[in-house]
């Protein structure tokens, strides 16, 4: 009996692959999303350029870790004449700052599948301390690949694009633009043993 149960105690263990291992971003299904205010209206956009490290094995979170980089002049708001003004001196200033980015500095177990993510977001000249939460959808095998695993994480939270220097001010002092940003992000990722 004590043999059957150290055998299927090894046995879980080597079948869990996803444990102690790189996840690989699947850029072609994940998604980094914002929601800003204009005037009475939200405007939604998207960065279609980034890609990230991820290493997360629930069982050892001293050992997990994010680290984002989203390329500025990807932002896409299905407007030509309103993206190239985000990526003018007026905001971004992608010329100047091409990326933001974020880097976990420790993982935090909340209730249930929760965490939260806690490292340096920097955008532009402006690095500052945040606390994101996150949901973690546990793994499933590929359907399209079985020798693949498939894992999931969804966030949302708040920035104020001010805070980093997106913008003086100068819009949201004439009710043009928001201050505060929705961010969305959802992740896809792969594990091949």
């Amino acid at each position: 009996m004590k043999r059957f149960i150290s055998v299927l105690i090894v046995s879980l263990f080597i079948s869990s692959p996803a444990w102690g291992k790189e996840w690989t971003l699947d850029t072609n299904h994940s998604l980094v999303q914002f929601g800003i205010k204009h005037i009475f209206s939200t405007v939604s956009g998207s960065f279609s350029d980034f890609e990230g490290r991820i290493f997360f094995d629930p069982e050892n979170l001293g050992k997990s870790s994010f680290d984002f980089t989203v390329q500025v002049k990807s932002i896409d708001t299905g407007n030509t004449k309103r993206d190239n003004h985000l990526r003018s001196k007026d905001f971004f200033e992608a010329a100047t700052w091409p990326t933001m980015t974020f880097k976990s500095a420790k993982i935090t177990r909340g209730q249930g599948n929760t965490y939260v993510a806690t490292g340096t977001m920097t955008l532009k000249k402006t690095a500052k301390t945040m606390a994101i939460p996150f949901v973690y959808h546990g793994t499933a095998p590929s359907p399209f690949n079985k020798k693949q695993v498939v894992t999931g994480f969804d966030t949302e939270f708040d920035l104020d694009r001010l805070d980093f220097g997106v913008g003086n001010g100068k819009f949201h002092k004439m009710g043009v633009v928001g201050r505060g940003v929705r961010v969305k992000i959802s992740i896809e990722a792969l594990d091949t043993p």
